[in-house]
């Protein structure tokens, strides 16, 4: 079938981020925008987190001082904030209806004023944001907000993440990506690509031998976490290409709790038991790297097998307050099937190589005084 499709021929023409692809960027046409701007989009919207984030700063700075250019994100799947029922994704609860409220306080009001004339929308701040965990919403002038710091989480040995620098000479973490056996995105067998996935349980990622754990001690306080969170990776690798994938998680606490809904229920309504929620591994957000762009998007290059490089980049923005009491936990591995296509782990034309092109790559995470892997949060103070 692709062959068949002038646009699959398209992205298989252009594998790099080149004219093609920039003529192509949504963010240009946020230029010289005249009418009243109200972006909304959900935080677990499996079809596009990042675009209405990115959408909403692009107007921001290709129209200064633009009179009504405003952003609300809801704890939504794709289309949730129009949706009756906008108080859980998955087996996570938010304590409200979050979409009839944002029906009542922000798009109600918003078409009453530039539509009918009437009504008041001095209520619709900069930026409307749901604090997932928190379970609130929250009104900033800007966004991400001015009162956040960002903090380095540093990888330790022995699966330990904290904001100390590690200070061993010598230390790292390793796994064997293998193609043909790839990290699932879920754990369990279904016929299409789901939503709540965005919010999952990770513990059964967790128990695989190609996926890296790093978790902090107990916290002791609330951090809230507000914007993009930035991966910063000093890896070797076997191969001349790999994935990184790095999973940002709120692990609840281990006493044994349940909700009220499963998370086959929306997918299989006969299905309706609660979900055992005592040392759940929320996803709150992940993002996938394709290694052989760590340097450039536009020239990708070959890893030099076992030479520590740094591989750096942005997860989608967020917000989410880990309580105390929970753990922040990071995963890293080097493959999300079928979300992401495989990677040879060679440095191939991907389209066009073969299976025999797929090979198992040994991939080392360093945390050591000299190469210190880390995670910058940007903590809301």
């Amino acid at each position: 079938m692709g062959d068949s499709i002038a646009f699959w021929k398209d992205l298989m023409a252009h594998p790099n981020y080149d004219a093609w692809w920039k003529a192509r960027d949504a963010r240009n046409a946020t230029k010289n925008l005249q009418p009243a701007m109200l972006w909304v989009g959900g935080q677990f919207d499996a079809e596009d987190d990042w675009g209405a984030w990115n959408a909403y700063k692009a107007a921001e700075q290709n129209n200064p001082g633009k009179a009504f250019n405003k952003i609300v994100e809801g704890p939504w799947y794709h289309t949730q904030w129009a949706n009756q029922d906008g108080t859980h994704h998955g087996n996570i609860r938010f304590g409200s209806n979050t979409s009839e409220y944002y029906q009542q306080h922000f798009e109600i009001p918003f078409f009453n004023y530039f539509l009918l004339g009437k009504g008041d929308i001095s209520q619709i701040a900069k930026a409307n944001i749901f604090i997932t965990g928190a379970n609130e919403w929250k009104s900033f002038n800007q966004w991400p907000p001015k009162n956040k710091e960002d903090e380095a989480m540093y990888l330790q040995p022995g699966g330990k993440l904290g904001t100390s620098k590690p200070t061993a000479e010598k230390s790292f973490s390793e796994y064997v990506s293998d193609p043909a056996k790839p990290v699932p995105y879920e754990d369990f067998v279904h016929f299409n690509r789901t939503r709540t996935y965005m919010t999952d349980d990770q513990r059964f990622a967790s128990r695989r031998t190609d996926v890296l754990v790093f978790q902090t001690d107990t916290l002791t306080k609330d951090v809230t976490v507000t914007g993009n969170v930035i991966a910063d990776l000093l890896t070797s690798i076997s191969t001349t290409d790999a994935d990184f994938v790095v999973k940002v998680i709120d692990v609840y606490p281990d006493y044994l709790s349940y909700n009220d809904v499963n998370i086959y229920a929306e997918e299989n309504p006969v299905v309706a038991y609660p979900y055992p929620m005592g040392g759940y591994q929320m996803l709150v957000r992940a993002e996938v790297f394709r290694g052989r762009y760590r340097k450039s998007f536009e020239h990708p290059s070959a890893f030099i097998p076992g030479k520590i490089e740094e591989v750096k980049f942005e997860l989608s923005s967020f917000a989410h307050e880990f309580k105390k009491g929970h753990r922040i936990m990071v995963q890293i591995q080097s493959s999300w099937f079928p979300l992401v296509d495989r990677n040879p782990q060679q440095f191939v034309d991907i389209y066009h190589c073969s299976e025999k092109d797929f090979i198992k790559s040994d991939i080392k995470i360093y945390h050591n005084a000299t190469n210190a892997s880390k995670i910058i949060l940007p903590v809301l103070k």
